[in-house]
Formats: C-alpha cells, sequence, structure tokens
C-alpha cells in the first residue's frame, strides 16, 4: 500500500507539472502581444481604438452661453436635442423686446433657422394667429428635421397647440361677460323705466286721494248749513252758482192785519 501511495503521489505531481507548462505555452503570446507597440500602421489595433474610444464628442449646451447659442448653425449643433432644450431656456429668459430683435436677425430659409425664430417669437407673447402662424411653419418644415430632434418638435408644437386652446377659450370667456353685461345693462335700464313709472302711478294715487279728501270736507261743511233750498246744495256740489233769488223764502203774512 505504501508503493502504491508513492506512485500515486508521483503521477499526480507529473500531471499537475505539466499543465502548469501548458498553460505558461497558451498565454506567453498574449503576453508578448501586450508589448507590441499600438502603431497607427497595425490594422486591427487601430480598430480597436476607435470603437473603445470614438473621435467625437458630444457637447453639453446645458451650459451654453445664450448670447452666442443663436449664432450656432453646424450640424453637430443643431441635430443635438441639448441645444434646443437651451435655446427654449434663454428664449424664455428674453422679454419680448429681445426675443422679437433676436428673430429678426436670423433668416428664415433652413428648418434649423425657422425653428430657431418659432421658439423666440412663441416667448413674445404672439396673439393667436401669430401662434398658428409660427405652428404652420414649423410643421410644413417637420420633413426636413432630423429624426433624434422630432420628439422635442412635437412636444414644442403640443405646448403651442395648449396656448391656441387656452387663448380661444379666454376669447369665448371675454365675449360671454360682455354679452352678460349688455343683459345686465338692459336689465338696469328696464328697472329703471319701470321705477319710474311706479313712481308717476304713486304720485297720481296721491293727488286722487288729496281730491277725494278735498271733497269728503266739502261735503260735511254743506252737510252743517242749513237746508233752505233742496236743490241748492246739489248745484253747490255740482259747481252750479245758485241765485239769491232761488234761496229767498218770503214772510209770512198775518191773517188778522189789514
Amino acid at each position: 500500500m505504501s508503493a502504491l501511495s508513492f506512485i500515486t503521489h508521483i503521477t499526480s505531481r507529473l500531471v499537475r507539472s505539466v499543465l502548469r507548462s501548458r498553460a505558461f505555452l497558451l498565454s506567453a503570446p498574449l503576453a508578448l502581444a501586450g508589448c507590441v507597440p499600438h502603431s497607427t500602421e497595425n490594422r486591427y489595433y487601430q480598430q480597436v481604438s476607435d470603437q473603445v474610444v470614438p473621435d467625437s464628442k458630444v457637447i453639453d449646451f446645458r451650459i451654453a452661453p445664450c448670447e452666442t447659442l443663436w449664432t450656432l448653425d453646424d450640424n453637430e449643433a443643431v441635430t443635438n436635442s441639448l441645444y434646443w432644450l437651451r435655446a427654449m431656456d434663454c428664449a424664455d429668459r428674453m422679454n419680448d423686446a429681445q426675443a422679437r430683435f433676436q428673430a429678426q436677425q436670423i433668416p428664415a430659409t433652413t428648418w434649423d433657422e425657422v425653428f430657431k425664430q418659432s421658439i423666440l417669437l412663441s416667448g413674445a407673447e404672439p396673439d393667436q394667429q401669430q401662434r398658428r402662424a409660427l405652428l404652420a411653419k414649423v410643421s410644413a418644415y417637420r420633413g426636413q428635421m432630423p429624426g433624434q430632434i422630432r420628439p422635442l418638435v412635437q412636444l414644442w408644437r403640443e405646448r403651442q397647440n395648449l396656448q391656441v386652446v387656452l387663448g380661444d377659450e379666454k376669447a369665448r370667456n371675454a365675449r360671454q361677460l360682455a354679452v352678460n353685461e349688455e343683459k345686465l345693462q338692459a336689465m338696469t335700464q328696464q328697472q329703471q323705466v319701470l321705477e319710474s313709472n311706479l313712481a308717476d302711478t304713486r304720485r297720481k294715487l296721491e293727488n286722487l286721494t288729496d281730491i277725494e279728501r278735498q271733497l269728503s270736507s266739502r261735503k260735511q261743511i254743506q252737510g252743517d248749513l242749513p237746508d233752505n233750498d233742496a236743490t241748492a246744495p246739489a248745484r253747490a256740489a255740482a259747481g252750479i252758482p245758485v241765485k239769491p233769488a232761488e234761496t229767498y223764502t218770503p214772510p209770512v203774512k198775518d191773517s188778522n192785519a189789514k
């Protein structure tokens, strides 16, 4: 058993030694390849370098100055969504006069120039007709816009459409308010006419009441006077003048007098 164990031990050591030798032989070319300089003449290493470290660099327009942003027109800038987001931010920071002046400096001959003008003018409080014109102009150039910025352009168009809808609703409410004010004014005038008529009617009733009171007083006074002529009070009440002869009563003669 001791001899067998010794032979097994020797065999395992030989196997491990052979495996280590083969591993070293296999890794030697790779180790030597790492020592070879990556010159530009080596096509393989040039391709690997191009894939790992690209020549083009992405510009972060989030910190780009607004003063020079509008003059950029190279393809690298106008196809970058960050450029247009920064342009919208810069337009929001301008007042109306600055935005209109900057828009006048940009010739609207290409899709990016039209979009720049529309961004500037949309922040200058345009009226409903002008905002619709901006939307129509941008929509006319949508076919020329690169695909990577079309979602951003669509969001901008949706925002402008919401502004148009909001402006239409405000105008509709203003018209309805004007109609309601006209109705209220007409009702106020009608109420004033009714109050004036009511005041006239009240005055007439008061005059009639005064006349009735006066007539009642006259009747009471005539009732207290002696009834010499039955028709005299009636004539007096009717306003017919009473003659003295009609109210004269002759004296009674004494039958014993001669």
